[in-house]
């Protein structure tokens, strides 16, 4: 089977996991990713980051799976030289450096698509290239406060993070669809793409429909912890076992859940009439279901869940949801071999395609295809590629 973006050749000036995510969903799609990474240390996840014992970078897989690595000191004139050759040789290139810093290299988009007309360029910043905030430092969390996201999530009046790096991610697959879309625009137009890519956009762009809602009430959405606004019982509850979510949104999932806890009284009562009511004595409902939950398994509890049509799920770490049956059926985590860690588990690329494929494989080490890009793919010789090596150029 063929890959959708074999062919495609992509240059990459990342690191951390937004751009570094960005370069490897397009190397899962197939497309030919070479990174550019620092001589000696690599990239800011191969060595400010979780290590084993001998040292390796247990993170840095996770992002750069389906790559080349190179290492080049482009600040340097002969770095620079080698650079400007491989944005020739590209269709995209990605990069997620501080705004305006390429620029003040002579590296911007307009000094590149000079060399290279129908090139495709992804910057992926925290604030983006303009505005009032474009040049203030972001991480994850800071874009989540920023966003409104984090006033969301967590319990009410405990503004609180989300566990995985939700914009970074955001913003290097929406670096990968726009690039996507830039090169079947570049197939009509022939005209590369300049592409403009802020956490805080992204962010804000999964805020369902907040922004709507409270520009048409006028109420200010918070969080509500693992519950729904207009539902009850919607939570995680405690069974012997652990916990599973109850999502009775419904009526016939509330008078369902009420015969499995024999507590029919409860249909009748007028607290718990519908949905509206629930919610105001919301306590008072948990209270009734927590008090059935604590007595099953969280087996027993999703048999009888399911078997009676009420929308549940058990709360799985992360060590159970990797060997879940369905997981596993699915493939939905492959597992690549890493030099000095093994066997590496690392989510899959999500969608199945009917009759294309996608790349599987592991991480590059550091400089693993200097050799192979300098030598073999632009044409320099073994000399030239030691002295470069003598001078630290790579």
């Amino acid at each position: 089977m063929s890959k959708a973006l074999e062919g495609i050749k992509v240059l990459e000036l990342t690191h951390v996991i937004s751009g570094p995510v960005c370069g490897m969903l397009l190397g899962d799609l197939g497309a030919e990713i070479i990174k550019v990474e620092r001589p000696g240390t690599g990239e800011f996840y191969r060595e400010e980051a979780l290590k084993n014992a001998d040292g390796i970078s247990l993170i840095f897989p996770n992002y750069n799976r389906n790559k080349k690595s190179i290492t080049l000191n482009y600040k340097a004139e002969e770095g620079r030289e080698v650079l400007l050759r491989l944005v020739k040789w590209c269709d995209i290139l990605v990069e997620n450096f501080r705004p305006g810093l390429l620029n003040k290299m002579g590296l911007g988009y307009e000094a590149l698509r000079g060399i290279n007309p129908g090139l495709i360029m992804v910057s992926i910043s925290g604030f983006g290239q303009t505005g009032p905030y474009a040049m203030k430092p972001a991480y994850d969390m800071t874009i989540a406060a920023y966003s409104g996201l984090m006033s969301l999530n967590g319990p009410a009046g405990q503004p609180t993070k989300t566990g995985p790096a939700v914009s970074d991610f955001l913003s290097g697959i929406y670096g990968a669809l726009a690039a996507v879309a830039a090169l079947r625009a570049r197939e009509r137009s022939g005209e590369g793409q300049y592409i403009d890519v802020a956490m805080l956009d992204c962010a804000m762009s999964i805020l369902d429909a907040f922004f709507a809602q409270s520009h048409f009430t006028g109420v200010e959405p918070g969080g509500m912890g693992n519950r729904r606004a207009n539902y009850a019982p919607v939570n995680a509850f405690q069974a012997k076992d652990g916990a599973v979510y109850i999502a009775a949104t419904l009526q016939k999932h509330w008078e369902a859940l009420t015969r499995l806890m024999g507590r029919e009284d409860l249909t009748d009562d007028p607290r718990c009439a519908n949905a509206i009511e629930r919610k105001k004595y919301e306590p008072e409902v948990e209270g009734a279901v927590a008090a059935w939950t604590a007595g099953l398994s969280s087996a027993e509890l999703i048999q009888m869940l399911e078997t009676n049509g009420i929308p549940c799920a058990p709360v799985l770490g992360v060590k159970q949801a990797r060997q879940d049956p369905h997981v596993r059926e699915r493939a939905s985590i492959m597992e690549f071999d890493y030099p000095g860690l093994g066997a590496y588990p690392v989510p899959a690329f999500p969608p199945r395609f009917s009759t294309l494929e996608t790349s599987a494989r592991r991480a590059p080490l550091l400089g693993e295809h200097d050799d192979e890009v300098y030598g073999g793919l632009l044409g320099y010789t073994q000399e030239q590629i030691a002295a470069w090596r003598e001078k630290n150029i790579i």
